[in-house]
């Protein structure tokens, strides 16, 4: 016993020696390596932005992870006040690294797809933006994570945002659903998962509480339908729109394709035919309608076309007509929505005299 007691000794100042020098590199260095983290951060992601390139099948793991994500947040935002033992704080720790990790790769994983479906110009591009925005944030640690722990409206905002974003685009593709009752499905799915993580048990049971979220669940449903306009149509992509002067309406075979300019008397009785081509990666139904404007003026909606896509695209044309038996020269637009306002794509053709 008298020859263990100096050796446990000495292994008790050798370990509080080494704690010692650890907190000093720590505190010399720390910045050094979030600051290197951060860049490396950065390199990762767009490697995944470029890798998960027409990665569809990598979604449901997306999904997955996001899931698990929440759950260890949820596990260890309840039990960080019971608890102080170094394995718990290290665990707590090494979980909120992971979050931060998930939160940057599923947003460059998105990134792409949300940007294919995106037309630019328009009100959609804001969307793109956000989630190019919070994936970048999400690459600077320090700041990031000072967010995350200090701001807990940020952080239930920022796990609200990539939910969401993950599931409009996942649920429709499960479900083989319109994308408009995906992107609902989704906004409730996010927000039902929030409530935890904002909330306690005791709290959810007080009648003012649940009176807040069944109006905080109706104003996010209004919300996002009426901002459907400023929401790229995922997973719809746009992929050709193709002009002319013809169509069989059968086989949508095109005699002859016109270029980005036609002399109006090539345009026989007056008609503009627009043929476009639309990718979707799996079967959904789709509701989609044509609009054409003459010198940024409106001068036809179509009927809304109502069908089922399937994974290798499909086709949907329209024809404008004018009154007068020819096509005035100008430029003329070929705008392409869906029926509850999300422009999938445009194009456009100049016819001169």
């Amino acid at each position: 016993m008298r020859k263990k007691r100096p050796l446990r000794r000495r292994l008790r100042i050798t370990r509080r020696l080494v704690g010692q020098r650890v907190e000093r590199l720590h505190g010399r260095y720390a910045r050094l390596f979030w600051a290197v983290h951060s860049v490396w951060a950065l390199v990762t992601g767009v490697a995944v932005l470029i890798l998960a390139h027409n990665r569809y099948g990598f979604l449901k793991w997306v999904v997955l992870f996001l899931g698990l994500t929440w759950a260890s947040t949820l596990f260890f935002s309840r039990f960080a006040e019971t608890s102080s033992s170094k394995a718990f704080r290290f665990a707590q720790g090494f979980v909120s690294y992971l979050t931060r990790v998930m939160y940057q790769e599923t947003l460059f994983f998105l990134i792409p797809f949300y940007f294919y479906s995106t037309t630019f110009p328009s009100w959609n591009n804001a969307y793109v933006v956000l989630l190019a925005a919070l994936a970048i944030l999400s690459c600077f640690d320090m700041l990031f994570d000072r967010l995350m722990r200090e701001k807990p409206w940020f952080a239930l905002a920022f796990f609200l945002v990539v939910t969401f974003s993950a599931l409009q685009f996942f649920v429709p593709l499960l479900l083989s659903i319109h994308i408009t009752h995906g992107a609902l499905i989704a906004a409730v799915v996010s927000l039902l998962a929030a409530v935890p993580l904002a909330f306690t048990w005791s709290q959810l049971k007080r009648p003012r509480v649940l009176a807040r979220l069944g109006l905080a669940v109706v104003l996010l449903l209004a919300g996002v339908k009426a901002l459907r306009f400023a929401i790229p149509p995922v997973p719809l992509r746009l992929t050709r729109v193709r002009f002319s002067a013809q169509i069989d309406p059968k086989t949508l075979r095109i005699p002859a394709e016109i270029e980005k300019t036609v002399a109006a008397s090539q345009l026989a009785g007056g008609r503009l035919y627009a043929t476009a081509t639309i990718f979707a990666p799996s079967r959904l139904p789709v509701a989609l309608k044509f609009r054409f404007l003459h010198d940024d003026k409106t001068v036809r909606w179509s009927r809304t076309v109502s069908l089922v896509a399937h994974d290798k695209g499909f086709r949907v044309w329209d024809v404008y007509r004018n009154r007068r038996g020819i096509i005035e020269p100008g430029r003329y637009v070929v705008e392409i929505w869906t029926d509850d306002s999300q422009l999938v794509g445009r194009s456009s053709i100049v016819v001169t005299p």
